[in-house]
C-alpha cells in the first residue's frame, strides 16, 4: 500500500520553493521532471536551419531525470492537408533528433495543434515517433490507440502516462476514426482504473491541454475537474496549453501543475524568455515536488539559478497560494 503525506497547500507551497534548484538525484530515489509546450517549428526552424542540436544542448536536466516529458504541440510530417483554422503548425522530423537527445522519453500528442494537417499529419507523426522510439499518449488512429497509456519501469516502480484534450480543434478519436482521447471525467477515471488493474501500475500522470491562453490563473472548472482527476485515482496532473506558467497545487495526495508554459516553442518570434520545469520525486513511497528555473536564450534552453531564478520561483508561488480563479465560466479547450 501506498503511503503518502497529505500536506497542507500552504506547507505544500513553502516546501516547493525551499526545494535545491540544482536538480541534483538522490540514488535511492525515482526523478520524473515534465516540461510545457514544446513546439521545434515555424520561428524555430527558420532560426535553427538545419542545427538540430542547438535547442537542448545546454539543458542537462531532463538528460539526467528517470522519466521526461514534454507536450508536443503539433504534428511530426511535411504532409497533409491543411485544416483551416487561424494557425496551423507542423515540425519537419529532422528535429526528432532534438526531442532524443534531450533525454525526452514520453510526449503528449493530445492538443489542439495535432490534427493540423488531418489524419495525414496525425498518423505520420505516430509512424516518425515510433520509429525514434519516442513513446507517445492522448491521439491515435482510433480510440483504443488514443487511450493507451505508456507504461515506464524505473527505480523497480511502474510509473503511467496519459494525455487528454477538451477538443475543438481536433476530432475526438472513435471506433474507426483517428483523434485524440477526449477529456471526460468518466473515461479518464476508466483509463486510470485499467492502468491499476491490468498493469499493476505504482504510479499515473495525467496530462491535461486545456484552459485559456495567457491566463495565470486556472478556471474553477478546471480546478474542479483536476480534483476529480485526482480523486479517480491520480497521483499527478500536468497541464498545458496557456503558453504561461500557472501555480502548483498539492490536493490529497496527489499534486497538480496547472499550466508548466511554454518549454521551446516556435509558435511565434519570441526567442528569449523564462519558463521551468516540474520536478515529481519518489522516495519511500511518498511524492515530493520542485520547480526547476529554465532561461530560453535565442532558442536555447538552460538552468536558470540567481536571482532571476529567485524571481521566477516567487512568481509561481504567489500563483499557487489559495485563491478565487477569475471566471466562473468553463472557457478551456
Amino acid at each position: 500500500m501506498r503511503l503518502f503525506f497529505k500536506i497542507p497547500l500552504a506547507l505544500a507551497v513553502l516546501a516547493l520553493f525551499r526545494a535545491s534548484p540544482s536538480g541534483a538525484i538522490q540514488s535511492d530515489s525515482v526523478v520524473l521532471r515534465f516540461g510545457g509546450d514544446c513546439l521545434l517549428a515555424e520561428h524555430f526552424e527558420r532560426a535553427m536551419g538545419e542545427d538540430i542540436h542547438r535547442g537542448f544542448k545546454n539543458l542537462e536536466l531532463l538528460r539526467t531525470a528517470d522519466i521526461a516529458m514534454v507536450n508536443l504541440e503539433c504534428p511530426v510530417t511535411t504532409r497533409g492537408n491543411r485544416i483551416p483554422k487561424p494557425f496551423n503548425f507542423r515540425m519537419n522530423p529532422l528535429f526528432l533528433q532534438s526531442l532524443t537527445e534531450a533525454g525526452i522519453d514520453v510526449v503528449n500528442i493530445a492538443n489542439n495543434h495535432i490534427y493540423d494537417y488531418d489524419s495525414t499529419g496525425l498518423f505520420d507523426t505516430i509512424r516518425y515517433l515510433d520509429s525514434v522510439k519516442l513513446n507517445h499518449v492522448g491521439a491515435g488512429r482510433d480510440r483504443d490507440e488514443a487511450h493507451r497509456p505508456v507504461v515506464l519501469r524505473a527505480g523497480g516502480k511502474r510509473f503511467g502516462f496519459l494525455g487528454y484534450y477538451g477538443g475543438g480543434e481536433a476530432p475526438p478519436a472513435g471506433a474507426t476514426q483517428p483523434g485524440v482521447a477526449r477529456r471526460e471525467i468518466a473515461a479518464i477515471a476508466s483509463d486510470i482504473m485499467s492502468l491499476r488493474l491490468r498493469d499493476s501500475t505504482d504510479y499515473i500522470v495525467v496530462n491535461l491541454h486545456w484552459g485559456v491562453e495567457k491566463a495565470t490563473i486556472p478556471e474553477r472548472a478546471q480546478v474542479e475537474f483536476a480534483h476529480q482527476v485526482i480523486d479517480a485515482g491520480a497521483d499527478v496532473i500536468i497541464g498545458h496549453h496557456p503558453h504561461v506558467l500557472q501555480g502548483i497545487e498539492r490536493y490529497r495526495s496527489g499534486i497538480v501543475a496547472y499550466s508548466l508554459g511554454n518549454l521551446l516553442f516556435g509558435g511565434n518570434s519570441r526567442s528569449s524568455y523564462t519558463t521551468a520545469l516540474l520536478e515529481v520525486r519518489v522516495l519511500e513511497d511518498s511524492l515530493s515536488y520542485q520547480l526547476l528555473p529554465l532561461r530560453v536564450d535565442n532558442w536555447s534552453v538552460r538552468s536558470l539559478g540567481g536571482i532571476e531564478g529567485t524571481e521566477l520561483t516567487r512568481s509561481v508561488e504567489q500563483l499557487s497560494i489559495p485563491h478565487v480563479p477569475y471566471s466562473k465560466g468553463d472557457k478551456s479547450r
